[in-house]
């Protein structure tokens, strides 16, 4: 048993961690996010992707053409196969497998830890801290953008790829697995961003140095720095310059070295910009004793070539949007985090080497400590700004534009969309993109338009009401209580009239099909399950029983959604009031794809999925702590 936990450990870690970064990313986008595309996503995923595909123009050609000044293929590709596997456009749904790329990438920095840093004596200590650190860089929302943008799996692509090219291709036999794996990762980095060649370029390098260096013959080291070579080239002579991005370049030098300073200090406060000098000091010791030590350490070479990368980065960035010399913004902390994360690599490295006498011990741990300490305190800063202050506001923000844009597809009137919070810049050009029909088609389920709930066999005890946001505040609340507001553009039937609740009968509506055949989302409110109230799917031919819609609690003044199947075949929607003291009402059906279900279960789900793993790295931690006492250590 003992054996078997032992074998356990180095696969147990690494999923841990994997879980606690995604379910940090799902918990925040439940509280923050929405499905509703923004911005970028209306042209790269909306115009030159999903539009192309659909009504078959050209689709090739705009796969790769530039958004911005980047060929975001990869991104646009996995974007059209989650659309095509859910039948619906979801930004949650991205975002939730973005997650994923995240902690992979965590994984992946925890792995090369593990592998560089087990032949030291002190991995029982260093482990740990790397571990915290690692799930700390990428679990807290310090890159909230990235979280809460389903297009921006560029990011996430981009620092995979180019962490697998530089791992892989410098010290690899030319012509092995491990060698054209690298290749491969170096090759589709080109298809990430705009910057997607500083892998190869960083390749190069490493090998250039290694040959110069007699580490390795030039027969070995032609065919990497041929590859490199033809790659960046690529990347230098196909890269883009847009004229509307002029305006974001450094003015000035001081634009230019203020910008690279800001960066480097991450995540250090904006107000301490000298601490940049400490977070990077560990990457800089270990490329000095790689340029200095004739004998070579691969661990060494990969983390030099990991934080060279990230300063190829913040050069390129502050030369391109560097205008003011400010901060960086949070959709560029995660390339931050992928430096911080090579220094804290280079930090357990260091920790780990020999130690000629005690005194250097103690210096070491103290610089340690004092690094662990200024890292700690710029991450909780930059978090809790994130979760405070920078968040709900996009939340509050994506509230207005899910009811603007409800407004205007219902009703097709542009003063629906005439109001800062839209996602797009220009209402104009937004409704150019709404009058693609392949786009509304494929609207995600906060602003669908719902089925054609339509009155078969009516009650004058249910009433039906419909409002925009336009009338919220001067259309009379038909069917509903008084206490409750009308649902934004989404027609509603209530059983609530002038005297109360006293009204009773039944309603039937017409026969309905359900296209995507997923899942229908219902908007209840009430008393519904109290015994004589009651709201029922049932098949249009014969009036069998299909589903009831229930919400897990009576809502009573307020709506509550209600996730059902949709039916296969025709059905019909049956809602039952036979109380004198109690109310229903009930919105028309919206669809929901099943991936846009799935995605939706685990955003609401992340938070028990981040406990659960957290727990769970409790418990392996005081496991292979009481191994270790008992004489036989875990190997981590």
């Amino acid at each position: 048993m003992r054996k078997f936990f032992l074998g356990l450990l180095p696969i147990a870690w690494p999923v841990c961690l994997f879980f606690i970064v995604v379910g940090a990313h799902w918990a925040a986008f439940d509280q923050f996010g929405s499905d509703l595309p923004n911005w970028d996503q209306w042209d790269a995923e909306g115009l030159n992707l999903l539009a192309p595909w659909f009504e078959q123009d050209h689709f090739v050609a705009h796969l790769f053409q530039p958004h911005n000044e980047h060929r975001v293929v990869v991104t646009k590709l996995q974007n059209l196969v989650l659309t095509l596997a859910n039948g619906q456009w979801d930004a949650r749904l991205e975002s939730v497998f973005n997650a994923t790329l995240h902690a992979a990438l965590a994984v992946a920095f925890w792995i090369a830890g593990w592998r560089w840093l087990t032949g030291s004596k002190r991995r029982t200590v260093l482990f740990p801290f790397l571990f915290a650190a690692l799930a700390a860089l990428f679990a807290t929302p310090v890159a909230w953008q990235n979280i809460l943008g389903g297009f921006h799996s560029q990011q996430y692509w981009l620092l995979l790829f180019s962490f697998a090219a530089m791992v892989l291709l410098p010290c690899a036999p030319p012509g092995n697995a491990r060698w054209w794996a690298g290749a491969l990762a170096a090759g589709v980095a080109l298809l990430t961003m705009g910057s997607g060649f500083f892998a190869a370029l960083v390749v190069f390098g490493v090998v250039a140095f290694r040959w110069l260096k007699n580490a390795i013959p030039f027969r070995a080291a032609w065919p990497t720095l041929m590859l490199a070579l033809v790659l960046t080239a690529i990347g230098w002579f196909t890269r883009v310059e847009v004229d509307y991005h002029q305006a974001l370049k450094a003015k000035n030098a001081q634009d230019f070295f203020l910008s690279i300073l800001h960066s480097l200090q991450w995540p250090a406060p904006r107000a301490y910009p000298w601490l940049a000098a400490v977070l990077w000091l560990p990457w800089v010791f270990v490329a000095w004793r790689v340029l200095l030590t004739k004998v070579e350490s691969r661990a060494a070479l990969a983390i030099a070539a990991l934080g060279g990368w990230v300063l190829a980065q913040i050069v390129a960035t502050a030369y391109a949007r560097g205008v003011g010399g400010d901060y960086p913004a949070s959709r560029y902390m995660d390339t931050l985090a992928f430096g911080t994360a090579a220094n804290t690599l280079a930090l357990g490295w260091l920790l780990a080497g020999a130690v000629t006498s005690r005194g250097m011990t103690i210096v070491r741990a103290t610089f340690g400590a004092a690094w662990l300490g200024v890292f700690a305190w710029g991450v909780y800063d930059l978090g809790h700004l994130a979760i405070t202050v920078e968040m709900p506001d996009v939340r509050r923000f994506y509230v207005k534009a899910e009811a603007h844009m409800r407004g205007y597809l219902a009703t097709s009137d542009p003063a629906q969309l005439d109001f800062p919070d839209i996602p797009y810049p220009g209402a104009a050009s937004l409704i150019e993109r709404l009058n693609h029909p392949s786009l509304t088609a494929l609207l995600p389920v906060s602003i669908r338009a719902p089925l054609a709930l339509k009155t078969e066999k009516g009650s004058p005890a249910f009433v039906k009401n419909f409002a925009t946001p336009l009338q919220l505040d001067t259309a009379p609340r038909r069917g509903l209580s008084s206490n409750i507001g009308a649902l934004v553009s989404i027609p509603s039937w209530g059983s609530f009239n002038a005297s109360g609740p006293a009204a009773t009968g039944m309603w039937t509506s017409k026969p309905l099909t359900s296209p995507l055949g997923a899942w229908l989302k219902f908007e209840v409110a009430g008393d519904v399950d109290c015994g004589d109230v009651s709201l029922e799917l049932r098949d249009a031919a014969t009036h069998a029983f299909l589903n009831t819609i229930q919400p897990a609690k009576i809502p009573g003044n307020a709506w509550r959604a209600v996730y059902v199947p949709a039916p296969r075949a025709p059905f019909v929607v049956v809602a039952r009031d036979e109380s004198a003291q109690h109310w229903l009402a009930f919105g028309a059906p919206v669809e929901m794809g099943s991936l846009s279900y799935f995605a939706w279960q685990c955003a609401k789900n992340g938070w028990l999925v981040f406990e659960i793993a957290v727990g769970a790295t409790t418990l392996l931690g005081f496991a292979a702590l009481t191994l270790r006492r008992t004489g036989r250590p875990a190997s981590g």
